[in-house]
């Protein structure tokens, strides 16, 4: 078994970072100061009040907007399908 490579102890835990093995307590002090981090840069979401731009809010806002698109358009012709394209000519 592997240490943590900052207090020594049994490394229970893998964390996105060099050295990913840590144990228990140094995981979780990782992961909350890189939640913190993400919240601090994000902006306040007021949806519920006006028209947001918040980062989280545009990004859903286009998601949904290419689901609707796919799902106007349907389904892709299967493979065996022919079809005709236009020569642009």
């Amino acid at each position: 078994m592997m240490c943590c490579a900052y207090c020594g102890q049994p490394a229970t835990t893998k964390i996105v970072s060099n050295p990913e093995q840590v144990c228990f307590e140094h995981a979780l002090e990782f992961w909350t100061g890189l939640l913190a981090y993400t919240r601090g840069r994000s902006d306040p979401c007021l949806k519920h009040e006006r028209l947001c731009t918040c980062r989280a809010c545009e990004e859903l806002s286009r998601s949904q907007l290419r689901a609707f698109a796919i799902a106007v358009a349907g389904p892709s012709p299967p493979d065996h399908e022919r079809f005709q394209i236009r020569l642009a000519s």
